[in-house]
């Protein structure tokens, strides 16, 4: 078994071109434990996809040198009509998961 920091995804900021609605799937606040498959089906694969390497180098314990608080990052999603920016966060706990 190896184990793997629990990965919270938060909706940080909906940004939208001037008179264009933003992202219908979030709103500010919504949170996803990414350690969980059925939540990680609720993020949009477009969005997800763009924070896959973030998260895995949080996931692992490393860190991202040009983010001020090392148990953070942030990630946009590049739909460029209607952007939306997650945090992703270190839950702070281990989540032992088998080895391959």
């Amino acid at each position: 078994m190896t184990g793997a920091f629990r990965i919270i995804a938060r909706v940080h900021e909906l940004r939208s071109q001037p008179g264009k609605s933003p992202c219908r799937l979030y709103k500010v606040g919504d949170e996803f434990d990414l350690s969980k498959p059925e939540e990680k089906e609720k993020i949009c694969r477009w969005a997800y996809n763009a924070m896959f390497p973030f998260l895995t180098v949080l996931e692992f314990g490393g860190a991202l040198p040009w983010e001020p608080d090392p148990e953070k990052a942030y990630v946009a999603c590049p739909d460029p009509h209607n952007i939306v920016v997650f945090e992703l966060r270190k839950a702070g706990e281990l989540v032992k998961r088998p080895s391959p």
